[in-house]
């Protein structure tokens, strides 16, 4: 859930884990990249002096609790915090060979800014835009290497296990959310013409409007109602999402080998509009991904997105964020 009027992000996440290792695990790592933003973190003091600003900075992850299933009953689990990384205790060790274990963690952290660089978020005139990403404490990977990898998160790239993710987001009514994955309840969080227009996206291979910048300047305000959107996807090592009352939204199919499809859409302000600029941007993601695809690899999951906002130039599984301002080669590189 996100706080629009605090910036602050709340959540529970459950996390079955296997350990598919010939070890047992008495205890487990998570990776707690929020914590990069406090001012004591070793990404802070490696920043170079990009972040000497202390309102460039967050108190990261605020864990609220942690528990493990026993028995079908939740027990506490002891902690501890270090950096950008938590250990978590264990009632019993993880057995060997496709022992599996329950955790629960509920939390909360305050969004970073533009100093975010990856993860944002920033005022626009048609709505605050949201480019949310590393959001959830992950499972550290086990291997055959160095048993638990525990080093630190500095802004560099990522090291995850795979697996299959179910997530819900909760935004006030009248913004967008766009994810990692497949959007499992249109039909709860899209109006009619909007579920129409998302449909006929499917099979179209032309650029299709799911919502327009009309549409966007006439979406009355909230009043406090909420809506709830639910995404699923599998085989990823992370995903990430994007959230505005402020995008313009629209898509097209990708035609993958085999006959198979997959969707490429796209998210931008208003103020991204133009043939020169985002509304060429689905045209674009269809093209690159289409052609990859041949050439390389199959595009293994259901949706390919590109947004516009404050996180400019990182990717993730499924979504990447670009510039507000990107046009042309630049939008198309």
């Amino acid at each position: 859930r996100i706080d629009t009027r605090a910036h602050v992000l709340s959540a529970e996440e459950t996390i079955t884990y296997t350990n598919n290792s010939p070890d047992a695990l008495p205890f487990l790592w998570l990776q707690l990249d929020q914590n990069l933003y406090r001012k004591d973190s070793r990404g802070y003091a490696m920043s170079g002096g990009r972040r000497i600003d202390p309102a460039q900075s967050t108190s990261g992850y605020e864990i609220e609790a942690v528990s493990v299933d026993r028995g079908g009953r939740a027990a506490a689990a002891p902690f501890v915090v270090t950096d950008t990384r938590m250990r978590v205790d264990l009632p019993a060790a993880v057995k060997p060979s496709g022992g599996q274990v329950k955790l629960r963690i509920r939390y909360h952290y305050t969004v970073p800014g533009l100093f975010g660089g990856r993860t944002a978020w920033n005022a626009n005139k048609s709505g605050d835009i949201y480019d949310i990403a590393q959001w959830y404490p992950r499972l550290a990977v086990y291997d055959d290497q160095r048993g638990w990898d525990t080093l630190p998160y500095l802004a560099n790239e990522f090291y995850l296990e795979y697996g299959a993710f179910d997530y819900a987001v909760t935004v006030p009514a009248d913004m967008i959310v766009a994810g990692s994955g497949a959007l499992t309840n249109p039909q709860e969080v899209l109006t009619p013409a909007q579920r129409a227009r998302f449909e006929r996206a499917r099979t179209s291979d032309k650029t299709v409007l799911i919502r327009t910048p009309e549409e966007v300047a006439a979406t009355p305000a909230p009043g406090g109602a909420t809506k709830t959107w639910r995404f699923h996807m599998d085989n990823t090592r992370d995903v990430a999402f994007t959230a505005s009352r402020a995008f313009v939204w629209d898509a097209a199919r990708i035609n993958l080998p085999d006959g198979k499809t997959a969707m490429a859409q796209s998210v931008y302000p208003p103020e991204s509009v133009g043939e020169n600029a985002w509304s060429r941007s689905t045209e674009y993601m269809k093209d690159a991904v289409e052609r990859f695809s041949k050439r390389w690899y199959p595009y293994p999951w259901p949706n390919a997105i590109n947004v516009a906002g404050p996180a400019t130039g990182m990717e993730y599984p499924g979504i990447v964020f670009d510039g507000i301002t990107d046009k042309a080669k630049t939008l198309f590189f």
